[in-house]
């Protein structure tokens, strides 16, 4: 299914914002978050059984993990702008906390979200309003960024191609980041290194790399891809030899971002 699809519904389109906060802002959707989307959503639609409003999350989850998500997202919150009234609006908006405060904790990311969500649906008072009155933890957190998704991408093929990151691939993922932002500060960089550590070794599940490498493509032209990848190849390097399994990964990102690089003497490419 896809949002030109007649199925597709204006409660699709509530769900996939609903997805937008609860997972991209902090690439995790715990259940508490995903319980709470699926009563909502049921809130929406009274026709809805329990199952047919998890299988309607689900379909907005597929779009939301498509390679132009971002693109859709922002036409999804523009577009209820005009098909939700007012009260609606502010009903979603209430939702949208109610789902952000679902594991307890409220992140600046979430709130920032909120804020900016609120400001586009012409409710900035009823937002920060909101806000202020969040009776979840709120926590300050770095949001996350493109460099946090490179660091998960290098994380990922230092540790899971063989089940170790050493201290030379761990230097070389530092230094290679290190030159994608050379401003950010020692400590800030290592924060955005324990944070994409924090996300891969609670969550290293397929959804979390799909958005990463999503990310990555769309926030990267080609030859900025090409030289990701080429970073890629020097952390894998970093413990003196390329693997069977680094090689693998290196191909299939290869090919999802339509680039390719030399590996010694074999080319990995996109076609």
């Amino acid at each position: 299914m896809t949002p030109a699809d007649e199925t597709w519904t204006r409660t699709h389109e509530l769900a996939l914002v609903y997805l937008a906060l609860a997972y991209g802002t902090d690439h995790a959707l715990v259940d508490e978050e995903m319980e709470t989307i699926v009563e909502t959503i049921q809130g929406w639609d009274r026709t809805l059984s329990k199952a047919g409003a998890q299988e309607l999350v689900l379909e907005a989850l597929a779009v939301y993990l498509q390679e132009n998500a971002t693109v859709e997202v922002t036409r999804t919150i523009r577009a209820l702008k005009s098909t939700l009234s007012e009260d609606e609006r502010r009903h979603a908006l209430e939702d949208i906390v109610r789902i952000a405060e679902a594991d307890g904790v409220l992140l600046s990311s979430e709130s920032s979200l909120i804020a900016t969500l609120a400001d586009i649906w012409g409710l900035r008072e009823t937002g920060a309003r909101l806000l202020a009155q969040t009776t979840a933890t709120v926590v300050d957190e770095p949001a996350w960024s493109l460099l946090h998704d490179m660091a998960l991408i290098c994380i990922v093929l230092a540790h899971s191609t063989d089940n170790n990151l050493s201290l030379h691939e761990i230097g070389a993922i530092l230094e290679r980041l290190g030159a994608w932002q050379p401003d950010l500060s020692k400590e800030a960089l290592h924060e955005v290194f324990r944070g994409a550590l924090q996300a891969y070794s609670t969550q290293p599940d397929r959804e979390v790399l799909t958005a990463s490498t999503r990310s990555i493509r769309e926030a990267l032209p080609p030859i900025q891809r090409i030289a990701f990848l080429d970073d890629l190849l020097h952390v894998a390097r970093a413990d003196g030899h390329v693997n069977q399994n680094e090689e693998a990964m290196l191909h299939a990102l290869s090919k999802g971002w339509s680039v390719d690089i030399r590996l010694t003497d074999t080319r990995v490419g996109a076609d």
